[in-house]
């Protein structure tokens, strides 16, 4: 199962520097830690059986491939908006497709479950 978590909840809103780029790995840093456990301050938007994952992986291009078929390596990936952004004309319609779309600010995390 492919578990799709959002931010939801930002903690640093008020110490904003004016640098989006900055801010965004100020909130990124703070809030997720590599296969640490849970991911706080995000929620659990999705979940993708491993089948329907590889239907989005078979019919995407060569960056969908790259960026989404990384996560068999490393079994969790970090999807932000610019990455979202490229990934759209690449994609199939799909619930994933349509997370990416609204997906404006903060990030998600796609993560292998194993359970």
């Amino acid at each position: 199962m492919i578990e799709v978590y959002q931010l939801m909840k930002r903690h640093l809103d008020g110490a904003k520097s004016g640098d989006a780029m900055l801010d965004q790995i100020k909130i990124f840093s703070t809030c997720i830690g590599h296969g640490v456990g849970t991911i706080d301050f995000s929620e659990k938007v999705l979940e993708i059986n491993e089948a329907e994952y590889e239907e989005i992986l078979q019919h995407g291009g060569e960056y969908l491939k790259f960026k989404l078929g990384n996560l068999s390596k490393y079994f969790e990936i970090e999807v932000f908006p610019e990455h979202a952004h490229k990934l759209l004309p690449e994609m199939i319609e799909c619930p994933l497709k349509e997370i990416f779309v609204n997906l404006k600010e903060g990030y998600l995390v796609l993560r292998k479950d194993f359970a």
